[in-house]
């Protein structure tokens, strides 16, 4: 039998799917409420949130079952509808349980999506029994276990997400939650149609099938109801949840507030900085300890009554003058300051305490704005810093005295500029006055000498007015005498009342006379000797001279007595210098004869050292060409003998081993005499090494003879007549010279040499000279080499090695071009600017006479008509070149 034709309300359909939306939207929210909470509240928002959520799903499952049709009539059992809703209720509350835990492990995860995914396979399949219509259900097992699997795997889902989502909401979270329960909301009714298409309607025998689907009976007000309810239920549970979480948020702001005014208040009363928070309308709001001891009070309540006396001064400045409070007054602009919100910065106070030095406190106020409010707070600060005002003071009277110092210093060493820069004494005399009279502040400052017979008068002054001037004046007989011999030993005498110092009769009718009535002397020494005093006169008033004071004057008085002196020299040396001079004039005529005489003979004398070094250099040189010609000779005759009887002795060699040969082929058994002196000389081996022997000896005096040659060529030095001549002849004669300083040994590498030669014509040219040239700077160049290696490591010397160039070209037909050049240390620049000079040399004593370089010069320049030139700079090795004409 077929069964039966089904189908939906699309629209119902439609309606469960955002039921289940929003029932997975209450879920999370509900969520964040049961974990927000504790105790009784949290068991309270637990079964509600697990009502209004197991009705949200119910709701979804019954309108999904309304949106069913069948071509019969259907109608539900209240009762077994009402049943269903505990299973979803269930699985709700467990739910619910899970995500408010502080952790979700994944075994708890797994155990409560099984037992939510049958809670709610439950509440489907109950609410199937509900059905009665006039047909029989089947139900597919395998579909309906995959409805149960379904149901299992959106519980675990939605238990993840719920429980990942359950914080407060911010706008990012708020989004993450939309998507979530659009997420469940379309998975939640996937399970009910799997379940719905696991059922199968087959008809009863005796049912009458309609022509078409028909929806269940009364299916309108059942939708409606249940729709409306479950909305209400659900948009209640929300609002619930939304004003429990503004109530919380308020609850915990308040709480914050609260704490963090006490810990405020706990942080003030610890801090040694008084601080006091003034409200808008000037009354203290909150003091700690600090301020209380700083400004001397023992309550609050006695700071208060000074606050609102100074307050009110503020308001009506009448009031303050009765006041005899001093921290009143002190406090008046801070508190003029804080009623007109203004900030207060650095501000001064000082707070007078019996038998105690007045307390410094410094005052800051900030206003205290909240938002974009207007200032309702004034938050004050005092800190003590007497200390700080005694240091400062000290550093204010020290600067005083530094800057007293220092003007003093400035007076002394102008003085002594003037002393080193000037030798007019009257002029530093009379400067000296005034700047005196000006530093000391004084009515009179003058400078009294003394004669030869110990009568003396003021002889210079600087008086201001209206004080009357004292030039001329002499004290010699109403001054004590015994003061002069204290001014002898340098004593100073201060007098600060001219009527209290219990002076002669005569002496103060003196000083009276001249209007003093302080004083302070001081005396001038030149050398030993008493010279005169240095005085200042205070004429207007008694006056107490400081004991530096006394000192500086002294050192004044020193100054000037260096001056004196001074003069005195320059006017007995000036004398000295007319009669010098007068004398000078006399011998200047004979000086110039003198000094030209002498330039003359300086320059004769260079001269005749220059040739006589140049004489005895190619005398040396001429001794050694011939001593080397000598040896070359007395060494070739022998060694050509040798040579040319080498041949000789090599053919009676070969024919002596051929008849040896042949002796003992024709007779192989000789006599055990000759066996045994054969084997006793080795005759093997002779035969073999006699001619090996031969051929070296050949190549050694071939060797020989080329020496020789090399000498013979060297040794044309005493040469003195102009000669056509091979250059590189003269070169590799040279360097087979100097062959046992290039060859290398086990402290050294050898020094390479480098032979670039062109096809150079016959030159004409003194060849001994050119030859001693050419020694002279392949010598240097070694030199220099050595000295540099003597500085490096024989593994740089190894990677770096030493080696000299050699470069023949020709420039045209008419001159030719030599380079020496060697990648030594170079030459430095104030070196290479002297190295032609005579006698000139950076070597060692008896290394070097300094006349290499310059009479390799002479000879190019001057006797061979051509150019030597040198190209180094440091660390870039030297290049010197030779150029000299073809023909002369």
């Amino acid at each position: 039998m077929a069964s039966l034709t089904t189908g939906y309300n699309l629209q119902l359909v439609l309606v469960s799917v955002l039921i289940a939306v929003l029932a997975s939207y209450s879920a999370i929210d509900l969520a964040g409420r049961v974990t927000a909470t504790q105790s009784r509240v949290q068991k309270i928002w637990l079964f509600s949130g697990a009502a209004s959520m197991g009705i949200g799903i119910w709701s979804m499952h019954f309108i999904g079952m309304l949106a069913f049709r069948l071509p019969v009539l259907v109608n539900y059992d209240f009762l077994t509808v009402l049943v269903s809703i505990v299973p979803a209720m269930i699985a709700s509350g467990l739910a619910l349980f899970l995500v408010s835990r502080p952790t979700l492990g994944w075994s708890q995860l797994l155990g409560g999506s099984i037992c939510m995914g049958l809670g709610i396979a439950s509440m489907h399949y109950i609410g199937m029994l509900a059905m009665h219509a006039s047909a029989v259900i089947h139900y597919d097992v395998r579909v309906v276990a995959l409805s149960v699997l379904i149901a299992i795997a959106v519980s675990f889902a939605g238990l993840f997400l719920v429980f990942q989502l359950r914080e407060e909401t911010t706008s990012r979270q708020l989004w993450k939650k939309l998507l979530a329960s659009l997420i469940m909301g379309i998975a939640i009714p996937t399970m009910h149609y799997t379940g719905m298409a696991a059922a199968c309607f087959m008809p009863m025998s005796n049912m009458l099938a309609e022509s078409s689907l028909q929806p269940p009976k009364n299916v309108v007000p059942l939708a409606a109801a249940v729709i409306v309810g479950t909305l209400i239920i659900l948009g209640l549970a929300l609002l619930a949840a939304f004003f429990d979480r503004r109530l919380s948020a308020q609850i915990i702001y308040a709480q914050a507030i609260q704490e963090s005014q006490q810990y405020l208040k706990t942080i003030l009363q610890g801090i040694q900085v008084g601080v006091l928070v003034v409200e808008e309308d000037a009354q203290i709001q909150l003091s700690n300890r600090a301020v209380l001891d700083l400004l001397h009070f023992s309550s609050e309540a006695d700071l208060q009554k000074l606050w609102n006396q100074g307050i009110t001064s503020c308001l009506d400045s009448t009031l303050l003058g009765d006041s005899e409070n001093p921290l009143l007054h002190s406090m008046q602009p801070v508190l003029q300051n804080i009623l007109a919100k203004q900030p207060v910065q650095n501000a001064v106070i000082y707070v007078e305490a019996e038998e105690q030095e007045p307390t410094a406190l410094l005052v800051n106020a900030v206003p205290l704005k909240l938002s974009n409010a207007a200032v309702t707070q004034m938050v004050c600060t005092f800190n003590e810093i007497t200390e700080l005002k005694r240091t400062e003071n000290r550093l204010k009277e020290s600067e005083a005295k530094f800057r007293d110092l220092a003007t003093q210093e400035e007076l002394l060493n102008q003085l002594s500029s003037q002393i080193r820069e000037s030798l007019d004494l009257p002029t530093i005399l009379q400067t000296a006055v005034s700047e005196v009279r000006k530093l000391f502040a004084v009515d009179r400052a003058l400078i009294y000498q003394f004669n030869a017979d110990w009568r003396g008068q003021v002889s210079l002054e600087d008086v201001a007015e209206p004080w009357s001037p004292t030039l001329g004046e002499a004290a010699d007989n109403c001054a004590p005498g015994e003061c002069f011999e204290k001014y002898r030993q340098g004593q100073i005498r201060a007098i600060n009342n001219v009527l209290e110092a219990g002076l002669d009769p005569t002496h103060l009718q003196f000083l009276q006379r001249l209007q003093v009535q302080a004083n302070l002397i001081v005396p001038i020494m030149v050398g030993d000797q008493l010279w005169g005093l240095l005085i200042v006169h205070q004429c207007s008033h008694p006056r107490v001279w400081k004991e530096e004071e006394g000192n500086l004057l002294y050192r004044l008085a020193g100054q000037l007595g260096i001056a004196i002196q001074q003069g005195d020299l320059y006017a007995r040396m000036e004398n000295t210098a007319l009669q010098a001079q007068a004398q000078a004039e006399q011998l200047l005529e004979s000086e110039v004869r003198l000094t030209q005489q002498t330039r003359t003979l300086q320059k004769t004398l260079e001269e005749l050292q220059s040739v006589q070094l140049q004489l005895v250099q190619s005398e040396k040189m001429s001794g050694l060409g011939q001593l080397v010609a000598g040896v070359a000779h007395e060494i070739n005759n022998p060694v050509n003998f040798i040579h040319a009887n080498l041949n000789h002795l090599q053919t009676y060699a070969w024919d002596l081993l051929d008849f040896v040969q042949l002796y003992r082929k024709y007779y192989p058994d000789a006599m055990p005499e000759i066996e045994a002196k054969a084997e006793e000389i080795d005759l093997e081996f002779l035969q073999e090494d006699l001619m090996k022997l031969l051929t070296s000896m050949k190549t050694g005096t071939d060797r020989i003879r080329q020496i020789v040659l090399s000498l013979r060529n060297f040794s044309r030095m005493d040469e003195s007549e102009f000669k056509a001549v091979d250059i590189h002849e003269g070169i590799e004669s040279t360097l087979m010279i100097l062959q046992h300083r290039l060859k290398g040994s086990k402290n050294r590498p050898a020094i390479g040499v480098i032979r670039e030669y062109d096809n150079l014509p016959i030159v004409e040219c003194y060849p001994g000279q050119l030859n001693q040239v050419l020694m002279n700077l392949l010598s240097n160049a070694i030199d220099s080499l050595e000295d540099q290696n003597e500085k490096r490591t024989l593994q740089d010397i190894k990677d770096h090695p030493s080696q000299i160039t050699l470069r023949t070209s020709s420039i045209d037909a008419q001159w030719i071009e030599i380079e020496v050049v060697d990648n030594g240390a170079g030459i430095p620049e104030e070196v290479k600017e002297r190295i032609f000079d005579p006698f000139f040399t950076t070597k060692p004593v008896g290394k070097g006479t300094g006349m290499g370089l310059s009479l390799s010069y002479k000879i190019i320049v001057e006797q061979h008509g051509g150019k030597l030139e040198c190209y180094s700079q440091p660390n870039q090795g030297a290049q010197f070149v030779i150029r000299i004409p073809i023909k002369q």
